[in-house]
């Protein structure tokens, strides 16, 4: 093979294997900006790694929260065993930037039905994503909400949406 001929093949070969990896960063890229919460508008490449390494950090805090939260039941869990129970109903509101969680734990006494619940975020401008009542272990229902604001530019109530919750509740 005469030397131009190659030099030009490699020329291809290495053209062709930047093409590759570009297309792979750009799907790479677009399944990470996927996984962050929804966004209000397009964001550059720097602002969406700035934003998933604060989303990252902000989950890590959240399972270090939930992780504490779940010692304390545990031992709460362990101290009040064959008693009745006093630290129902559980509620527990969390604003991670975009999104609001809603948990609230109660007694199975029919006190609170989901509808219920889930009303009250939406009337102070969320949209509900997620929610679910689950029945665990015993007589205790696991209600989770996961909300997002109707519009970016006006948010969630948050502290009117944990007033009227806790008021629910008590």
């Amino acid at each position: 093979m005469d030397p131009a001929a190659a030099a030009s093949s490699s020329r291809v070969d290495r053209t062709s294997l930047e093409r590759e990896r570009r297309t792979r960063f750009r799907q790479l890229f677009s399944h990470l900006y996927s996984l962050l919460p929804p966004q209000a508008a397009q964001m550059s490449t720097q602002q969406v790694l700035e934003r998933a390494t604060m989303y990252v950090n902000q989950l890590r805090n959240r399972v270090e929260e939930l992780k504490q939260m779940n010692s304390r039941l545990e031992e709460e869990s362990k101290e009040t065993r064959g008693q009745v129970n006093l630290a129902f109903p559980f509620l527990s509101i969390i604003d991670l930037d975009s999104t609001l969680e809603v948990n609230l734990i109660t007694g199975w006494n029919g006190k609170f039905q989901l509808s219920h619940i889930l009303k009250i975020p939406m009337e102070e401008g969320a949209q509900v994503v997620t929610a679910a009542a689950n029945c665990s272990a015993g007589d205790t229902i696991i209600y989770s909400i996961h909300c997002q604001p109707i519009s970016s530019r006006i948010g969630i109530a948050t502290s009117r949406v944990q007033e009227r919750l806790e008021n629910l509740v008590s």
